[in-house]
């Protein structure tokens, strides 16, 4: 049994555990309203995949693995619920913030009995900027058991540098090694070197997390799949950066160079709001 603690939203213990951990669980960021528009949207997005989509899956396996980015670019659910939505806010109180840039989105289906784990990672080593206020917000749509759910080594965002961006199938043609970073450690072999936290979740629950924490999970063993929505947000130290390795998502947003603020069109500065 997992006892490790969770918070409501505004509860000002969440902060200083986000900074300690690099990881917190809020329990009902999400409302039934959102939730409901949220469930329609992702039938709907699922059904119609964009053009940087990913569905990961071998001959005779059971489930699949489906992925989607800059779902609020093509679903207006999604760009209400990114610029109007409670995840903004939260985004900015545990980066200690000023300013709120919306990313990007990032739909994750796992089907019933899928067996495709997610490797240990970082979310920053897939991005096109540097700094430490940005984060994750993991938004599960289906009950998330111990089986199913994702994993972090506890405090590995405060002495890892920047590691190597790693593919999510060995199939894939994803190359994160153009930047002579070093390859991700092998969490699993090591599992007694660290501590490893995770949830039980339920639809409005949250799982937020630094942008260097190490995390991954199992397959989906369960019944019915487990759908995500999990959005990346930027603060007021991130800065553009060069990268050689291959982006998740593959965009690197309009006249953006090398020492800029993350904010621009593609992605939208949100808190303040911007006319």
């Amino acid at each position: 049994m997992n006892t490790h603690p969770s918070y409501s939203p505004g509860d000002p213990s969440a902060l200083q555990a986000f900074q300690a951990d690099g990881v917190v669980c809020l329990r009902g960021a999400i409302g039934r309203a959102w939730l409901e528009r949220l469930e329609e949207a992702v039938i709907h997005a699922y059904e119609n995949p964009g053009p940087d989509h990913f569905k990961f899956g071998e001959p005779g396996q059971a489930g699949a693995f489906f992925g989607d980015v800059m779902l609020w670019q093509r679903h207006k659910s999604f760009e209400e619920f990114a610029f109007e939505g409670p995840l903004a806010d939260i985004a900015g109180a545990l980066m200690k913030s000023e300013t709120v840039t919306f990313y990007h989105d990032f739909l994750l289906v796992k089907g019933s009995g899928s067996n495709k784990t997610t490797p240990w990672h970082q979310d920053q080593s897939y991005w096109c900027f540097e700094g430490n206020q940005a984060l994750t917000i993991w938004a599960p749509l289906d009950p998330v058991s111990m089986a199913n759910t994702l994993e972090f080594a506890k405090g590995s965002h405060l002495q890892s540098p920047v590691f190597e961006a790693v593919p999510f199938d060995k199939n894939s043609t994803f190359d994160g090694t153009r930047d002579a970073r070093l390859p991700v450690p092998d969490v699993d072999a090591t599992r007694h070197e660290h501590t490893i936290v995770s949830w039980e979740l339920q639809p409005g629950d949250c799982l937020i997390f630094h942008c260097r924490m190490l995390h991954g999970a199992p397959g989906n063993p369960l019944s019915h799949a487990r759908r995500v929505l999990s959005t990346c947000w930027a603060g007021d130290d991130v800065r553009v950066i060069d990268v050689k390795s291959d982006l998740a998502p593959p965009i690197k947003g309009e006249g953006l160079k090398p020492g800029d603020h993350l904010a621009c069109k593609t992605f939208p500065q949100v808190r303040p709001k911007v006319a």
